[in-house]
C-alpha cells in the first residue's frame, strides 16, 4: 500500500493545473446556466425556485445514460491518445456521437410521453402551484436532451485528447448568450416588445443556448485546424460495433454509477418535498452554492482522468500514480480554503439566490454542512476520477450505492421519520455519505491494483 505523503511535486503540479484550469473555467461557465436560472427564479418566488430545482433533479436522473457514455468516450480517447493512435480517437468520437443521438432522441420521446406521470410519481406531494410550474418548465427543457448529450460527448472527447481550452472558450461564449436570453425572456424587455415570461422564459433561454452550444462545437470540430482532436469528411463514418462495445464496457458501469447517484439524489428530493416549499427551496440554494465550490475540484478531476488515462495508455504506471496523487493533494488544499469560506459567508451566499428570509435561514445550515465536508468531496472526486480512468468503475459504482443510499438516503429518511429532524437529518446523511465514500475510494487507490486493469 502506498503511503500518502502531503508533499507537492512542482513539475507534475504545473501539468495538472495547465490542463485543469480551462476545465474549471468551463465548469463555472457551464453551471452558470443553472445558476442564473436559479437566481432569477429566486426573484420570482420560492415556488419557482422549488419547481425548477425539482425538474433539474429529474433531468439529472434522465441524463445518467449519456453521462456514462461521456465517461466511456473520455476514458477510451485518453487511452488511445496515450497510445499515439489518433485515427482510433476519431473513430471513437464518431461512434460516440452515433450512440449519443440515439440515446438523446429516445429519452426525449420517453420524457414527452410520460411527463405528467413522472412528475406525479416523484413529486406528487409537492404543492399544486409548484407542480404546475414544474410541468411547464419540464415540457420545454426536455428538448435539451438530444443536444445536451452530443454536447457533453464532444466536450468529453476533446478533454480526453488533452484539449481543455477549446471547450472552455465555446462554453464561455454560449453562457454569455444564456445570461442575455434569460434576462430578456424572464423579465421582459418593454422597448423591444418582449413580455416577461417568468419560468417559461428561463426554459426557452436554456434550450436555445444548448442548441447553439452543440452547433458551435460540431462546426469547430470540422473547421478549426490544429486541434488535438478534429474531424473531416474523409474520416471513417462506418459503424464500428467492436469500438462501440469498448466504449460501452466503460460506459455501462459509469451509467450505473450515475444512475445510483442520481437515483439517490432524486429519492432525497422526494423526502425533502414532504418537508414543504421552504425546505425544497433551501436545499436547492445549498446545492447551487456547493456547485460553485465544486468547480475547482471537478476541473482537477477532469485533469486526473485525462492525464492518468493517457499515462496508462503509454503503460507508464509510475507516471499515472504520480498524477493521481498530485491532483488529489492540490484538490484538498483548494477544498479546505473553499470550505472555510463557505462556512464564514454562508448567509451572504444564500442571499445571492433568494431574498426570502425563511429560505435564507434554512439554507445557512446546508451551506455550512457542505463547507465542512469540502475536503472529503475532494478526496471522493479525485480518487474516483483516477479509478474511472483506469477502468475500475465497477468499484466506484458499488461504493456509490453503499455510501449514498445507506448514508444520505436511508439515514436521512430514518432520522426524519423517527425523530422529525427535518433538514438536520438531511445534513447528517450528506456528511455520512461523503465521509464513507472518500474513505473507501482513497483506500482503493492506495492499493494500486487499478493501474494494471485493461480497458
Amino acid at each position: 500500500m502506498k503511503k500518502f505523503q502531503f508533499k507537492l511535486d512542482k513539475k507534475s503540479d504545473r501539468e495538472i493545473i495547465k490542463l485543469a484550469w480551462p476545465s474549471i473555467i468551463e465548469q463555472i461557465l457551464e453551471m452558470m446556466v443553472g445558476m442564473v436560472s436559479t437566481i432569477f427564479m429566486g426573484r420570482i418566488g420560492a415556488s419557482a425556485v422549488a419547481a425548477v430545482g425539482m425538474i433539474n433533479m429529474l433531468m439529472g436522473f434522465l441524463q445518467t445514460v449519456f453521462s456514462g457514455l461521456s465517461m466511456g468516450t473520455t476514458v477510451i480517447i485518453a487511452r488511445v491518445t496515450g497510445e499515439g493512435n489518433k485515427k482510433e480517437a476519431k473513430r471513437a468520437l464518431i461512434q460516440s456521437i452515433y450512440m449519443a443521438l440515439f440515446v438523446g432522441v429516445i429519452l426525449l420521446i420517453f420524457g414527452k410521453m410520460f411527463s405528467n406521470s413522472l412528475l406525479h410519481l416523484f413529486f406528487g406531494k409537492a404543492k399544486r402551484d409548484v407542480l404546475n410550474i414544474g410541468l411547464g418548465y419540464f415540457s420545454i427543457i426536455l428538448f435539451n436532451l438530444p443536444f445536451f448529450v452530443v454536447d457533453i460527448i464532444v466536450s468529453g472527447a476533446m478533454r480526453g485528447a488533452g484539449d481543455t481550452k477549446t471547450p472552455m472558450f465555446i462554453t464561455g461564449g454560449v453562457n454569455v448568450l444564456n445570461v442575455i436570453l434569460n434576462t430578456m425572456l424572464v423579465f421582459g424587455v418593454q422597448p423591444l416588445g418582449i413580455p416577461a415570461m417568468g419560468v417559461t422564459g428561463s426554459a426557452i433561454a436554456v434550450t436555445i443556448s444548448r442548441i447553439v452550444a452543440v452547433t458551435i462545437r460540431i462546426l469547430v470540430l470540422y473547421n478549426l485546424k490544429g486541434l488535438k482532436l478534429n474531424l473531416n469528411l474523409k474520416d471513417d463514418y462506418r459503424i464500428k460495433i467492436d469500438l462501440m462495445k469498448r466504449i460501452i464496457n466503460v460506459g455501462v458501469p459509469a451509467f450505473l454509477e450515475q444512475a445510483v447517484m442520481q437515483g439517490g439524489f432524486l429519492v432525497l428530493e422526494i423526502i425533502i418535498v414532504t418537508m414543504g416549499t421552504v425546505a425544497m427551496a433551501a436545499y436547492q440554494v445549498g446545492i447551487n452554492v456547493n456547485s460553485l465550490a465544486f468547480f475547482p475540484i471537478f476541473g482537477l478531476a477532469i485533469a486526473n482522468t485525462t492525464l492518468v488515462g493517457q499515462s496508462l495508455g503509454e503503460k507508464n504506471y509510475k507516471k499515472a500514480e504520480k498524477y493521481a496523487y498530485e491532483g488529489l493533494k492540490i484538490a484538498m488544499i483548494v477544498a479546505f480554503i473553499i470550505g472555510i469560506s463557505m462556512c464564514i459567508f454562508a448567509r451572504q451566499l444564500a442571499y445571492l439566490y433568494t431574498n426570502d428570509k425563511n429560505v435564507i435561514d434554512e439554507s445557512v445550515g446546508i451551506i455550512r454542512t457542505f463547507g465542512i465536508i469540502e475536503p472529503m468531496l475532494a478526496i471522493l472526486n479525485l480518487c474516483s476520477a483516477a479509478l474511472k480512468a483506469a477502468g475500475d468503475i465497477n468499484y466506484v459504482m458499488i461504493t456509490s450505492f453503499v455510501g449514498l443510499w445507506s448514508g444520505r438516503v436511508f439515514l436521512s429518511f430514518a432520522l426524519n421519520g423517527l425523530f422529525g429532524m427535518g433538514m438536520f437529518a438531511i445534513m447528517i446523511g450528506i456528511f455520512v455519505d461523503f465521509s464513507s465514500r472518500s474513505f473507501m475510494y482513497l483506500g482503493r487507490m492506495n492499493k494500486g491494483k487499478w493501474k494494471y486493469l485493461k480497458v
